[in-house]
């Protein structure tokens, strides 16, 4: 990767660095391998492989020249081989039917309403109390990895756990009540 203005070149802080390519990638990785793996926990937990496997071989990251490209065959491996184990018999990558917008269908009034959904639940984010909204934040708007949200707020991962999928049951509650979900 070149070092400019628009580069972070990799030796400036590994770690700063790492966790700049997690928050760039994170989303479009887990979104990639759910072409392939149906379920949302297992494609999280996908991702966060890609990144352990991308940071145990950042030495080796100043040598390539797509990052793209290698941070997604990285992930299409994992997610073929965590196909292979999950089915028993091989996967060919060219029997897979891959449709990119799978999860998308967009209309004018799709976008109104996802929109007017957003706004409900960046509202809902705001209501839950101060130590359940950092939790949810950083792990689930920060993409940082409970560990390390856990570390920044100076709690156990467990609870950290506890304050996220409190969150995530609040947020749910106030999207059912206003019909949105």
């Amino acid at each position: 990767m070149k070092n400019n203005t628009h580069h972070i070149h990799l030796n400036d802080n590994p770690e700063i660095v790492f966790r700049i390519i997690v928050r760039t990638y994170q989303e479009k990785v887990i979104r990639f391998i759910s072409l392939l793996v149906v379920n949302r926990t297992e494609c999280e937990e996908l991702a966060s492989d890609v990144f352990m496997t991308l940071w145990n071989q950042r030495e080796k990251l100043n040598e390539i020249e797509n990052l793209d490209n290698y941070i997604f065959i990285i992930a299409r491996n994992k997610a073929l081989n965590h196909l292979r184990k999950a089915a028993g018999p091989t996967l060919d990558i060219d029997t897979v039917n891959v449709d990119v917008f799978h999860h998308t269908s967009t209309t004018p009034e799709s976008i109104y309403i996802s929109r007017e959904t957003v706004e409900e639940l960046n509202a809902a984010i705001n209501e839950l109390p101060q130590k359940t909204k950092m939790a949810f934040t950083l792990v689930r708007e920060n993409k940082m990895k409970y560990k390390d949200a856990a570390e920044v707020l100076g709690v156990s991962v467990k609870t950290l756990e506890k304050q996220v999928a409190s969150a995530i049951e609040k947020l749910k509650n106030k999207l059912r009540s206003s019909g949105k979900f």
